[in-house]
């Protein structure tokens, strides 16, 4: 007899005040936490990363290498908590990025790091302080393109300006000019006028530095007070310059700075081009930074470019453009809109299936349990983004399981022994064990979603916590909440319940029981009978569907491209070709593109914006689209591939239609390590070419494959004959090429960069260097040819080092209709590839990079997190079950729900991903908890002393309206992400698939196959104890 007058739901059921305080409690703590939670487009990704940048102006990448690179990461060798070191050697600056390891304080990594690098006593003394600084979270939030005919210091002067404006808002702190120039003063002296003069460029900057000073002098103290004695000489602008004096003659006379040179106050000698929507422009990037919300500094400066705009003059445009925003907004509407409507559809099956007042009280554990989970999320770091909010969807049905069996209990128990609070309480006491641990199993199988390795980690993570936390208060609810509410329940035909709608649920409800009568309790007694066959049937579809997952059907991808609302494309020039030619093909590209556009009726135009960017012989160009599900981003991109073929001199040329969800870079990726530059090169060439011979393979580079022609000078015996040394001649042909450093100083917000060196037409070609005259230590002027000599070689554009090796990563597009990337992975990873590369390279060691290696991470942190998954599920079935047999069955029911999560993804035509495999961690979820309700069944009958056969059909016949009705509400709950057809939902659907259609499979799994396991599991011990009688081995377990 079960005990109704002890326990906690017997108390909360009693006791109506105490059970409506408690949900007041939940949900007024939830709407208060809903207005502090932030809300962006996607979780959290902590970037546990340092980056240290040394400039090193004018120096080549293997100097930087050699002289920078190389020793900042000898002194970093000792420092904790590194978990990989990457470095950067490139024209003119050398970069290196630390990953911190997981575990370890970032802060305290970032303090050891500077005292490492502030030991470093040896770098060039041309380089710059190296500049350290560790990563924050922040999120693009809008950016705003200012364009139209302007010079371009008007234009920067102009966004200068509007750039401190936009920090003026309220929630703005992070806005940074994109597409501009630094500025810069160079002064340009001839080699004759030098010559005339007896000067050097170092001479003239010498005579700049100690003419343009502003110098404090100490101070004079009278009986009146202090005097401040101090020179004011700096100069800040060109003109200024002209007029300071270099030197004195006898007769009084000056000559000034103007008088040998010429000043140019403008900008950075380098060849830039930036132009939106065909005119040139500037940009200005706003970031939202820690815990700022985008949507509001979004707003904030839309609305102040509204105004400024009234005051532009005409000619000049400015436009907001990729706000992330309005994907965020897009986002948060259509998983609001999709949630609403799966309540709605959740409230309908709910009210069809059971007692609209019973349903009523089941319908509102929902909003308990998803405020309960607002109350909490910000605590866990979350944030309200597209899959969180999926994180709802997902739970949606999920949520109402443990009431809907516990409500339908409670309305048995009052239809059999009548409407009275101890009825309540015994059918709410009779399942709430096995309820309870279904919900806690249910948890068990999110856990692991927890503790995902890598970025993408961030991704499973911010859904794990949402089905926990809602499933918890989902628990907290049934039990302690719901019963009180059931007590208000009356018979059929008093207050309220004998309207029409009532009638038409006692009808189909009579109909329904009349269902399982005829038809499921029969077809039950026949499956049993054969129950040998029916498992092997199973078995057959099991197989069946992991052969989908081989098959060309069902295409399997690691993680699959998701399109939004853009596009780009990508131009890298050959070597040698001139910055023009490069502006050149890049707006031959755009021009197709916006013809493309034209082309089109107005109903299918795509274009919205577009910008423009080159540099030397590199060049990108990003595409804002239309919204619109008939504007298909990667079709948009392929007919412009196509409309603009194939473009002479282009090295290469890649369009693109999708982001990638992993941020990998390519779809398939090696790195190779080695310390002979010749020998990794000619590696990277062999993996290339062995990556072409696989069919689907396309787009396979180098990131070696860059270069720039580099001149190497040598001295002559000639030379060192005069006393020169290559260190000084080196200094005398970067001063006259690079430059000489007179000062810096500040104007305004910028630092700019005082120059010293040939004019233009003096440094531009080989002659010009093989024509210079070079100052002895006598002081003799000889010519540059008579004592040093040149050689010419090629230098890699960047160098790439990992760990103090160098590295170079070789990367491929894949087809996935023609080739899975797992295979091609797998042959590389091969023993026999490996040692055909080493016996050709012996020096160069072959790893997993980009996408493959955090495919790899991704299938360890899965595998681990599946076996303590696995073994939470087992002991927290093992206790209310008690026996540790009967887990084991209810377990290896889990992979047969694959069955229709494979047949689902067949018909939708979505390709099988790691985002699927979440879906099927919440569809073990579910099966688990419908199982342990099954077999808790059986056992109760077992004990009252009902054969093990007719207490598995009774526990069917039962338990069919609460199992079939739990899947039920978590399929209709998920139909509106399944026909969703918008670009932002593409992350959330191939989860939404497995966890649907493998709900719908998993009710025959537990109302057929389980029953049937069962039974093979009595006929096993009945077998191995050689009894063959009826006893009741199921419940007794071992």
């Amino acid at each position: 007899m079960i005990d109704t007058h002890t326990g906690l739901i017997a108390w909360f059921a009693r006791n109506h005040v105490a059970a409506n305080l408690l949900m007041l409690v939940i949900l007024v703590g939830g709407l208060a936490s809903v207005a502090q939670i932030r809300i962006q487009a996607n979780p959290d990704i902590e970037p546990n990363t340092i980056s240290i940048q040394v400039p090193y102006p004018g120096a080549a990448p293997g100097e930087v290498e050699s002289a920078v690179v190389a020793r900042i990461e000898e002194s970093l060798r000792d420092v904790k908590g590194i978990e990989e070191m990457r470095s950067f050697a490139r024209e003119g600056r050398g970069s290196i990025n630390l990953s911190i390891e997981s575990d370890y304080d970032p802060q305290v990594a970032m303090d050891e790091v500077k005292l490492a690098i502030d030991r470093v006593a040896s770098l060039p003394v041309e380089s710059e302080r190296p500049i350290i600084s560790r990563s924050f979270k922040q999120f693009s939030a809008v950016n705003v393109q200012i364009s139209g005919d302007l010079d371009e210091r008007g234009m920067k002067m102009l966004a200068q300006q509007v750039r401190g404006e936009i920090l003026d808002l309220p929630s703005v702190t992070k806005a940074e000019l994109a597409g501009s120039r630094g500025y810069q003063i160079s002064v340009e002296v001839t080699e004759a006028t030098l010559r005339k003069y007896g000067l050097t460029l170092s001479d003239v900057a010498q005579a700049i530095r100690t003419s343009s000073v502003d110098l404090g002098a100490g101070s004079i103290r009278t009986d009146a007070g202090d005097i401040l004695l101090r020179t004011q000489g700096q100069v800040y602008v060109g003109t200024e310059f002209e007029d300071l004096v270099l030197l004195t003659r006898a007769d009084g006379t000056r000559l000034t700075l103007g008088d040998i040179a010429i000043v140019n106050d403008g900008f950075v000698d380098q060849r830039f081009f930036s132009l939106f929507n065909g005119k040139p422009s500037i940009g200005i990037n706003i970031t939202a930074v820690g815990e700022q919300n985008q949507i509001e500094i979004s707003k904030e400066v839309k609305d102040y470019i509204a105004e400024r705009k009234k005051t532009l003059p005409p000619g000049i445009y400015m436009d907001t453009w990729r706000d992330s925003t309005e994907f965020l907004s897009a986002t948060l509407d259509i998983m609001l809109s999709n949630m609403m409507f799966g309540i709605a559809l959740v409230i309908v099956v709910l009210g069809i299936f059971l007692r609209f007042q019973l349903a009523f009280w089941v319908m509102l554990g929902i909003p308990i349990a998803f405020l309960g989970a607002f109350a909490l999320l910000p605590l866990t770091g979350g944030s309200i983004n597209m899959i969180s909010l999926f994180g709802f969807i997902l739970v949606l049905g999920i949520v109402v399981d443990d009431a809907i069996i516990i409500g339908e209990s409670v309305q048995t128990s009052l239809e059999d022994e009548g409407y009275s609070v101890d009825s309540v309480i015994r059918g709410a006491r009779r399942v709430a064990v096995p309820a309870t641990f279904g919900v806690l199993t249910t948890i068990a199988t999110f856990l692991p979603l927890l503790f995902v390795p890598g970025s993408f980690g961030a991704v499973p993570a911010a859904l794990g916590w949402v089905v926990v936390l809602c499933l918890v208060f989902s628990l907290i609810e049934s039990k302690l909440i719901l019963p009180a509410h059931l007590t208000s329940l009356k018979p059929l035909g008093n207050h309220g319940d004998s309207g029409t709608l009532a009638r038409t649920q006692q009808r189909f409800s009579l109909g329904f029981r009349q269902l399982i009568r005829q038809y499921y309790a029969p077809f039950l007694e026949r499956a049993l009978k054969a129950r040998y066959l029916t498992a092997a049937v199973f078995v057959g579809m099991l197989i069946v569907a992991i052969g989908l997952v081989v098959s060309p059907y069902v295409r399997t991808v690691m993680f699959p491209d998701i399109s939004d609302d853009s596009i780009s494309a990508r131009v890298e020039m050959s070597e040698g070709t001139s910055s023009a030619q490069t502006v050149k093909v890049v707006s031959e590209v755009t021009d197709k593109l916006v013809m493309l556009n034209d082309e089109r009726p107005k109903s299918e135009k795509f274009l919205v914006n577009f910008a423009a960017w080159t540099s030397e012989t590199n060049g990108s160009i990003q595409v804002e689209l239309a919204k619109g599900d008939h504007i298909v981003p990667t079709e948009v991109a392929e007919a412009w591939r196509n409309a603009v073929g194939d473009i002479v001199g282009a090295r290469k040329l890649a369009f693109s239609g999708a982001q990638r969800s992993h941020g990998g870079g390519g779809d398939m990726s090696f790195k190779l390590l080695g310390s002979t530059p010749r020998e990794l090169k000619a590696a990277a060439e062999y993996l290339q070419q062995h990556l072409r011979t696989y069919d689907g393979v396309y787009q396979v580079e180098n990131s070696a494959e860059g270069s720039i022609p580099e001149m190497n000078i040598n001295i002559l015996p000639n030379g060192e004959a005069l006393g020169l040394t290559l260190g000084v001649l080196a200094q005398q042909v970067r001063a006259a090429f690079y430059g000489v450093e007179a000062q810096r100083l500040q104007r305004n917000s910028e630092e700019i960069r005082v120059l010293i060196r040939y004019p233009a037409s003096d440094r531009n070609s080989l002659g010009n260097l093989e024509s210079m005259y070079i100052r002895a230590p006598t002081g003799e002027l000889v010519p540059f040819s008579a004592v040093a000599e040149i050689s010419e070689r090629v230098s890699p554009s960047v160098i790439t080092r990992i760990d103090g090796d160098r590295s170079v990563e070789v990367s491929a597009g894949i087809d996935f209709a023609v080739v899975r990337p797992g295979d091609i992975v797998r042959d590389i990873d091969s023993d026999a590839f490996r040692r055909e590369l080493a016996s050709r390279f012996p020096s160069v060691r072959l790893e997993m990079s980009g996408a493959t290696e955090l495919e790899r991470e991704l299938l360890i942190g899965i595998l681990y997190g599946g076996v303590f998954g696995l073994f939470a599920i087992y002991a927290l079935m093992a206790v209310p079950l008690r026996s540790y047999l009967q887990p084991l069955i209810i377990m290896s029911v889990i992979p047969f729900g694959m069955i229709g999560a494979m047949v689902g993804h067949l018909l939708i035509g979505i390709p099988f991903s790691a985002l699927s495999l979440f879906g099927l961690v919440a569809l073990a979820g579910v099966v688990v908890n419908d199982s342990i309700i099954m077999v808790d069944s059986i056992n109760q009958h077992v004990a009252a002393g009902l054969p093990v056969k007719d207490s598995v059909i009774k526990s069917g016949v039962s338990r069919f309206r609460a199992i079939t009705l739990t899947s039920l509400t978590t399929f209709f709950g998920l139909i509106p992400i399944l026909l969703e057809t918008s670009v932002t939902a593409q992350i959330v659907i191939p989860m939404a698939i497995s966890l649907a259609f493998g709900i719908l499979f998993a009710t025959l799994i537990t109302l057929v196959l389980l029953p049937c396991l069962c039974l093979i599991l009595d006929d096993l011990k009945r077998v191995g104890s050689g009894s063959v009688s009826d006893v009741p081995i199921v419940k007794q377990g071992t």
